[in-house]
């Protein structure tokens, strides 16, 4: 009979069998045919094969639950064995086929899919299957449907008790749609069972299914995702099915449960809801679970669960196929369900923030994590978690606010955890450890000294928040290995370097630092450049600043014309104490202690660094000390604003310009605080001309020390300073000098522009007048430099000489005047010069002749191109001249005047778009000569 199968079929009660043999023959007459046992001594098999006891049907949430067709999936057969002992034998009739009561139940070859996907078989062979061999018929002459029950041994007759079963094989994974069990939780209940049977009530195989009372307990077993599972079914249909699990959320380690409950209603069959419990809403990073490296990598102590607590949801988005998922919104399920967290750093700030979580089951919370985790940060990189509080980065050993910002969000990543899978399972902590990837965070000193984006502050609605420019942070490696020490107190690094140019007047008014800010420094603060420099210890001032990029560039400047990378001193990184590296630190007020609120943020810049006593440029230092910066801001939590203090002294250096001018200074020092205007106070030693002024040098002495001291006027843009001598009339003889006054104004600008200094030699409103007998003129001269170079240059200078003669009857006068006028201005240059000549003639009052020849030189900007106005100039001279005539006789007059001008073209020949702007003017030209011909 092996190989053979039999297919038994019998109408009256639904009975549908397949049987199939191993170690079985038949022998007997041809009336009376058995089946027993082929091989003597060797007891036989015989496997009963039933139609599909299960179904998979489409089950959906409640919140989509509704009214149309469901998918549904059947099982495949499921098969029970019985022993045939040796010697013993079985009629080869149906009702023999039947007798199960005389067989043995064979744990080999049992296989119920009672419930579909999962393939269970008898936990021990003690059991028996009980079923009538015959249909049976009621008074009413309807006849029942064959079903066979299972049963302990021990049982009662019409007692089905509970049995035990167990996974006997595996069970099945893809599934085309969402049903009452997942493919990972028939595996969990699959794997369960080899630990703890389930317990199995009233287990019912017939021709239209199981029905199955299903019921797992695995509550002391932690080393399983799966606490319980209980599953009603009948004729092969899912009534209700319930799977507890047990995990973790990620990255914080949160314990929670999860239970997916199935069950059947009337109008929309199946309906799945999955709920999560918070187990411990609160959790701590200590003994087992405490945190790498001394907790450096993640800054707070403390994290909890606000809300929710205990909430229903659906399953999202799969961290790994089997170890996890994002936990959904159950009313929307392609959107991440928000969790209301709150953290405590070292300090006691209270951070809070929201978050979605990924569900990380049991089954692989204690280790096996590292691939998950991987994928965890790589979406956790691009995934902000928006955050209001104060976080204190670093753990300085002192309890004071040394790091601490204002944040706006933070990244949270997760890192394998170091203890063992048995020491986390005793502990009841996932394998996992949070650590801070990345947090924005408003960084005080970056705003508290520039000038703050309109609408930012300190807000007043919501204290402690502050608002201004969210900057991203991470965590230094250096700090998070080896501590603040090993760093040499640097903590953070900013992945995106940010600008930190304050306006000059924030930094002393003397000097303009620019910082490309690539961390932060509990004792420096902003920390500028390569900061593994920094972090060995040295100080490199052109990796710190930012290096001017060329002519009024803000950073990094001193008197905003030399460049500050090449006179600062390098050398070692120094204590923090802004001798070395700029001292740029926040601290927060509080009004009694740090646990209570703050009050205020006071930010601080220090820098008092060792200059390289040189000349670069105009700029001749004396002293290595010469420079020092302090500037205080404190801004208020409130209506009060903010206030600052700023101070910058620069001592004994000397400045020349243009080679023409030095000037120098034994202090110039500038003051601003809150409530009075700025200060500045300038000590000026010598003052010396050099090139075509030396011949001024004779004056110098008038010039440091007038009578009246010097002339000082402030306002938002800068401060000048201004001295002024004015010569007394001077006569000689024929000798005569008068207006002359000289003059030196010397202006620091607040925006970073270079110093500028002018010199006058009286002005175009009262200029200087020089008269030497028939002899006479006069005029006036100034001169601007910046950064070492002539800006403007403005010079008129007349001359003249005049005579008459008076005979009497006749009289007759003659003049000469002539003057030039030169202007300079950034580049641009303005040239005029005139020459006028006047004579007359006078015969007793009745006739009187005057000829009057002026001729002026003057130049001009025209365009290259006459069509394109706005295009390149080119310069030109345009002459005028111009003789007039004038005759009176009595009371007649009359008067000519004959003009004349000339351009004299300037520039060199014109080039080829010159001479050509167009295509259609080169066409044109080319058109007018023969085309050429072919010789051949």
């Amino acid at each position: 009979m092996d190989g053979t199968t039999v297919t038994l079929l019998r109408r009256e009660d639904m009975l549908v069998l397949d049987f199939t043999f191993s170690n079985i023959s038949r022998s007997g007459t041809a009336s009376t045919v058995v089946l027993g046992p082929t091989t003597p001594g060797t007891a036989g098999t015989i496997t009963a094969h039933f139609p599909p006891q299960s179904a998979l049907e489409e089950a959906t949430s409640l919140a989509s639950a509704s009214t149309d067709t469901k998918r549904v999936r059947y099982s495949g057969e499921s098969t029970v064995a019985l022993r045939v002992p040796p010697g013993t034998s079985v009629p080869f009739t149906a009702e023999g086929l039947l007798s199960w009561a005389a067989l043995q139940s064979a744990q080999t070859g049992t296989v119920l899919e009672c419930a579909w996907g999962l393939f269970f078989g008898p936990a021990s062979a003690d059991l028996v299957w009980r079923h009538v061999t015959a249909p049976v018929t009621g008074s009413s002459g309807a006849t029942g449907i064959w079903h066979t029950r299972l049963a302990p041994a021990s049982a009662l007759q019409y007692e089905d008790g509970p049995v035990g079963l167990v996974g006997v094989a595996s069970p099945r994974g893809f599934q085309p749609f969402t049903s009452s069990l997942s493919a990972t939780h028939r595996q969990q209940i699959h794997n369960a069972t080899g630990a703890r049977p389930v317990t199995a009530k009233g287990v019912v195989l017939s021709a239209l299914g199981a029905n199955v009372d299903l019921a797992g307990d695995w509550k002391d077993f932690p080393a399983f995702g799966i606490k319980g599972y209980r599953h009603r079914s009948a004729g092969g249909r899912d009534i209700v099915v319930q799977v507890d699990e047990r995990g973790f959320l990620l990255p914080f380690g949160f314990p929670v449960q999860v239970n997916a409950r199935t069950e059947r209603r009337l109008d929309y069959g199946l309906v799945q809801s999955i709920r999560l419990t918070v187990l411990k809403p609160e959790i701590t990073y200590e003994g087992v679970a405490a945190l790498p490296n001394g907790g450096r990598a993640f800054p707070f102590v403390r994290v909890r669960v606000d809300q929710p607590i205990d909430t229903e949801i659906s399953v999202g988005t799969s961290l790994d196929e089997r170890v996890g998922y994002w936990v959904h919104r159950p009313d929307a399920p392609a959107t991440a369900l928000p969790f209301a967290l709150s953290a405590d750093d070292r300090l006691g700030h209270r951070v809070h923030f929201t978050a979605p979580l990924v569900f990380i089951r049991g089954d692989f919370a204690y280790g096996g994590l590292s691939g998950p985790l991987v994928t965890y940060e790589n979406i956790a990189r691009n995934l902000p978690l928006p955050a209001t509080g104060r976080l204190e980065l670093a753990d300085s050993g002192t309890g004071d606010e040394k790091s601490t910002v204002d944040i706006a969000e933070l990244r949270v990543g997760a890192e394998p955890s170091q203890a063992t899978s048995a020491q986390l399972m005793a502990a009841g902590r996932l394998a996992a450890h949070p650590r801070l990837l990345s947090v924005g965070a408003r960084i005080p000193a970056l705003d508290a000294l520039a000038p703050p984006p309109a609408g930012t502050g300190v807000s007043a609605a919501a204290p402690p928040v502050v608002t201004g420019t969210v900057h991203q942070l991470k965590l230094y490696d250096k700090y998070v290995t080896g501590g603040l020490a090993a760093a040499r107190q640097v903590y953070a690094s900013l992945p995106k370097a940010a600008d930190f140019a304050p306006p000059p007047a924030a930094s002393g008014a003397v000097a303009a630092l620019g910082l490309p800010v690539s961390g932060l420094s509990t004792t420096t603060g902003l920390v500028g450049g390569k900061l593994d420099t920094v972090a060995a210890g040295q100080f490199d001032p052109g990796a710190y600043f930012k290096p001017p990029a060329g002519a009024g560039d803000l950073p990094t400047r001193l008197l905003g014309v030399i460049d500050l990378t090449k006179l600062v001193e390098p050398g070692p990184v120094g204590a923090g104490d802004g001798t070395s590296t700029p001292k740029i630190i926040t601290t927060v007020e509080h009004r009694k202690g740090i646990e209570k609120p703050p009050t205020a943020v006071r930010t601080e810049m220090t820098w008092r660094p060792r200059i390289k006593v040189t000349t670069i440029g105009p700029l001749t230092t004396t002293r290595p000390d010469s420079l020092d910066i302090k500037s205080t801001s404190l801004a208020t939590f409130g209506d009060s604003g903010s206030t600052a203090e700023v101070h910058g002294e620069l001592r004994d250096f000397k400045l020349s310009f243009a080679s023409i001018l030095s000037i120098e200074f034994r202090r110039m020092a500038f003051t601003s605080k809150p409530g009075a205007n700025p200060d500045l106070d300038v000590k000026i030693g010598n003052v010396g001309f050099d090139g075509d002024l030396r011949f001024l040098d004779k004056l110098r002495e008038y010039l440091p020390s007038p009578a009246g001291g010097p002339r000082i006027n402030a306002d938002l843009k800068g401060v000048e300073v201004g001295y002024g001598l004015a010569v007394p009339t001077v006569g000689a003889g024929v000798f005569l000098l008068q207006n002359l006054v000289l003059s030196i104004t010397v202006r620091l600008p607040f925006d970073g522009t270079p110093v500028r200094t002018t010199f006058k030699i009286s002005s175009r409103d009262h200029p200087f007048l020089v008269t030497v007998s028939l002899l006479g003129g006069g005029g006036f001269f100034s001169l601007t430099v910046e950064s070492g170079e002539v800006t403007a240059l403005e010079a008129q200078l007349e001359f003249g000489a005049a005579a008459a003669l008076d005979l009497g009857v006749a009289s007759g006068s003659v003049s000469i005047t002539a003057g030039v006028y030169l202007k300079l201005d950034h580049g641009a240059s303005l040239l005029k010069g005139f020459l006028r000549a006047v004579g007359a003639l006078d015969v007793l009052g009745i006739i009187s002749v005057s000829v009057e020849f002026y001729l002026s030189l003057e130049t001009t900007d025209v365009p290259k191109n006459p069509a394109n106005p706005s295009g390149p100039k080119r310069k030109e001279i345009v002459g005028t001249a111009v003789v007039t005539v004038r005759v009176r006789v009595a009371f007649f007059s009359q008067s000519v005047s004959l003009p004349m001008e000339r351009r004299f073209g300037g520039g060199g020949d014109p080039s080829y778009s010159d001479a050509f702007p167009t295509q259609n003017a080169w066409s044109k030209r080319c058109a007018a000569f023969a085309a050429l011909e072919d010789a051949s």
